[in-house]
Formats: C-alpha cells, structure tokens, sequence
C-alpha cells in the first residue's frame, strides 16, 4: 500500500514541466560560475562556526541575485526565503565547514589555509545551494511554493543545525518539507544514490578518563599504569560490535583520539580517550552505551584505577520520508535517466546533523555521484577531490525535487 499523500494540490500558473526545462536552462547558464565559487571556497577553507568569509561570499552572491536573507543564524548560518506562491515552504540545506585536515591534493585550488581542507566537499555543497538559490531567483513569481534556503555552519562537529535552530531558524517561518544531499566519491559524477530508509546513523560521542598512579618507568610496581588499563579497555570495547550486537544490527565503535603521558620513561597519572558510537536503532545506541559502562567498571576493578565514562549526545539517525523521497526521485529520473538513479544496498554509517531537520519535518536526503576518474580518495582523506560535474547534477536535481514538493 502506498504511503499516504502529505501533500495538498495548488493551482498552477505555470506548468511544472515548463519551469524545470528552466532550471536546465539556468543551471547550464550558472554552471561556470558555481565551479568558480567552489574554488573559492575550496582554497580558503573555514572549520565549524569559523565560516565568517564563506557565508560573507554567500551574502554576496544572494545579494547579487536581488535576494534578501538574515545572517548570524547560528553564529555564521544565513537563510534566505524565495517566492511567494501558495503552495508549500521546502527547505534546501548546505553545508559550509571544512575539516581540520592538510590537504594533500595537488589541485591548483588546494587550500590555502596550513592544516584546515574541504576535505569532505561542502565547498562543493554550498556552490550546489547558491545554484538553487539562483535557480529559484530567476523562476521568480511563476514559483508555485518558496524555498528555504539554508547555508549552515559546524556539520562536522554535528551542531551546527542545532545552533541555526536555537537561534530561531524555525521560528518565522517552518518549512513543510527538507531537502539534503551529499556528494558521494563512491558513485560516478552524473549518478543519484538513495536508500529506502535510514541514510545515515545516529551519532553520539564519548570520553573515557582513566587515573591512576604515576610513576618511574623502571618502577612499575609502585605506581598504578593507567596506559595499560586504557589498553585493556579499548581491546575491550572492540567485541562489543562483534560479540554482543546481532550482525544484522548495525553498530560501530571507534576510537579516535587517546591522550597521555609526556614522558617516554614515566608511567603518567592519567590517560584520556575519545570515540564515537554509531548505530541504525535506539535499542542497539542504548546496549552499546551501557557495555561501554560496563567495560569501564570492569577496568577499574581489575586495573586498580578509576575509569570514568561520559557521553556526549550526537544527533539521531536521517530517515527518508516514505510520501517525501517519491517525489524526489521521479524529479532526478526524469532529469538523470532511471539507470543512473541508484538504490544503494545499505545507508552510510556516517552520521549527518540534517537529522536535526529530518526529525521535525518529512524530508530526504540524497547522495550525489561525484567520483573523479582516476582518482580512488574518500571522504576525509588528505587527497579528496570531486567531479565538479556534481554541482550542476545537484543544482538541477534538488531546484527540480523542490518545484515538485512545492505542489505534490
């Protein structure tokens, strides 16, 4: 049975099939001065809540097209509302923030900036938005609906969306529906990838500090090693995945960064850790927090030292809307081709903070194809580059997907 229609007919001034013969056009028009910006952005790279020169180009942009937004969403967000139709707000969101990364690319657009690259491609999406903004401009009174525009700051720290939230992103105006994307290193330039159901996991961080006694190296029965404890804990944690989680639920553990000692012949009196913890369930995120619990209790008992464990709240799982992501991919099949609007076996274990959208109104979120030939990188690597031919795909696909929510 097909999921009910959320959706609501409007009258029409303007065929939808007209206007998205126009955003062919436009996009094709745009399409070289979008690349250009996301050089821009790609060589001077900005880190969460830092993006002060990048929604700076925004504004820019958004004020050349006749425009107006609100900035200082969130610290650096900006958001800008476009048209004025009677059917529904859709909301398009890209991202801004780079990683704290060295880029090791070669392009002649690499960052500028030592130790800071768009590393994961939201120079890319942010080019992709402003081509919907533009897209949107142009098609003007003949919308039947409006668009929400969103640049949004801090993804990779996953709070960003929250900050533009609390600030009253939503306040004014709520949209009815959300739109997302990600380009996709692992799909060619010119290809759409979806899944039925969740598109990326839940994340939520935690820290692990393990004290002890310090000491001589030469010493060791005199002091209490919390190096080794934290060595018995992380083996430790390792089979929870493996050993206490149904192999059809899926979960990752990781350890990302442990922190102790300054001597390489001094037992120190701590060591810290950091990780992440991503799941697809609730029950499974809440069994794999309390085994980490007990790991820790463990450790402390047969270590002789103390080990506590504190969770940071990350942000829920991004699920596709059942009556949202028809309509979606009926616009990118039309635009694509059917062969190159791809059903991806499993969603991403990675974890987005369009969740935070995701959670408050139907939405979808899409991965789009931007794997360059002869180049095997992936997302967060010191070489990532992309197929810049993902930005058109993007603009056209999200600007068409958007005209058809807006009445759908």
């Amino acid at each position: 049975m097909p999921a009910p229609s959320l959706f609501r007919k409007f009258p029409m001034t303007c065929s939808i099939d007209a206007l998205e013969r126009r955003v062919g056009e436009i996009v094709a028009e745009i399409e070289g001065r979008l690349v250009a910006t996301r050089r821009t952005l790609h060589a001077n790279p900005e880190l969460a809540f830092a993006e002060h020169e990048t929604a700076a180009l925004v504004a820019s942009f958004l004020a050349d097209l006749g425009i107006e937004y609100r900035a200082g969403i969130g610290k650096t967000g900006i958001a800008a509302l476009i048209g004025s139709g009677p059917g529904r707000t859709v909301g398009i969101r890209g991202d801004m923030d780079a990683l704290p990364i060295e880029e090791r690319s070669g392009a002649p657009y690499a960052s500028h900036r030592p130790g800071v690259m768009h590393a994961c491609g939201h120079d890319a999406h942010t080019a992709i938005a402003l081509g919907v903004a533009a897209v949107m401009a142009r098609l003007g009174d003949d919308l039947p609906g409006r668009a929400m525009m969103i640049f949004q700051p801090a993804e990779e720290s996953l709070n960003g969306a929250r900050a533009m939230l609390a600030d009253g992103l939503f306040d004014g105006i709520k949209p009815d529906v959300m739109l997302g994307y990600h380009n996709w290193p692992l799909l060619p330039a010119g290809t759409v990838g979806w899944h039925p159901d969740v598109a990326f996991a839940s994340s939520d961080g935690f820290d692990v500090t393990i004290t002890g006694k310090s000491g001589h190296g030469a010493h060791p029965h005199l002091a209490v090693d919390p190096v080794v404890a934290m060595a018995h804990f992380i083996n430790e944690i390792q089979m929870i995945v493996s050993r206490e989680i149904a192999p059809l639920a899926a979960a990752v553990v990781t350890v990302g960064r442990v922190q102790g000692g300054t001597a390489r012949n001094q037992i120190p009196d701590s060591v810290h850790l950091e990780g992440t913890i991503r799941t697809l369930h609730p029950e499974t995120r809440d069994h794999v927090m309390a085994a980490l619990e007990r790991v820790a209790r463990g450790t402390a008992e047969g270590h002789r030292v103390a080990c506590e464990v504190t969770f940071v709240p990350g942000v829920a799982v991004v699920r596709n809307d059942p009556a949202v992501l028809p309509v979606v991919l009926a616009a990118a099949r039309d635009r694509l081709g059917e062969e190159r609007v791809i059903c991806l076996p499993q969603g991403s274990m990675g974890s987005e903070d369009f969740a935070e959208y995701s959670s408050r109104v139907p939405a979808a979120h899409l991965r789009l194809g931007s794997k360059r030939e002869g180049l095997d990188t992936m997302l967060h690597r010191s070489d990532f580059d992309l197929d810049e031919g993902c930005i058109a795909v993007g603009a056209a696909v999200m600007s068409a997907a958007a005209l058809r929510l807006m009445t759908a």
